[in-house]
């Protein structure tokens, strides 16, 4: 039943994160497993992709393991750097500015999707257009919600 409940949460994270509207801020507040489960995802499927572009010296079952470990700690150290650029925007765009704890979730979900799509370009031959995916991706996905959020104004109670 947790488990379950566990599916459900986290296909509704990656809904919600595919595209950049106002409900895309709520994916600051994710839980801990979630995010978490985000970074796995991005790992996860740039570890597939590559799997069909490197060549592989050793068994493939130790190949995926180390290359999935290696690319969630580049991916980590990626988003670490993308999470203090995010905090700035969010700092410069939105009145009241996020903690990191909020910022670093919100960075994650920013880029799964891009990030996955972007290394598959890198992959098929297209180094700038993928590393272009990337960062614009990141970008996208950041500066629009915040934008969106910053453009609407909040609604007054009316009373009759």
């Amino acid at each position: 039943m947790i488990l379950l409940s566990f599916l459900r949460q986290l296909i509704n994270y990656l809904q919600t994160s595919l595209i950049p509207n106002r409900s895309f801020l709520r994916l600051r507040l994710a839980d801990v497993s979630l995010y978490f489960c985000g970074l796995s995802w991005i790992s996860l499927w740039t570890t597939i992709i590559d799997s069909f572009f490197l060549q592989k010296n050793i068994p493939i079952v130790i190949w995926f393991i180390l290359h999935f470990i290696f690319i969630a700690i580049a991916v980590l150290l990626y988003l670490l750097f993308m999470a203090y650029l995010t905090k700035g925007f969010v700092r410069l765009l939105l009145p009241r500015p996020w903690a990191y704890r909020q910022t670093f979730p919100y960075t994650i979900a920013t880029n799964l999707w891009s990030f996955p799509l972007g290394m598959l370009l890198y992959q098929l031959g297209y180094q700038r257009s993928g590393i272009g995916l990337l960062v614009i991706g990141h970008f996208v996905y950041t500066l629009v919600p915040l934008w969106i959020a910053r453009s609407s104004k909040p609604r007054s109670s009316r009373r009759a």
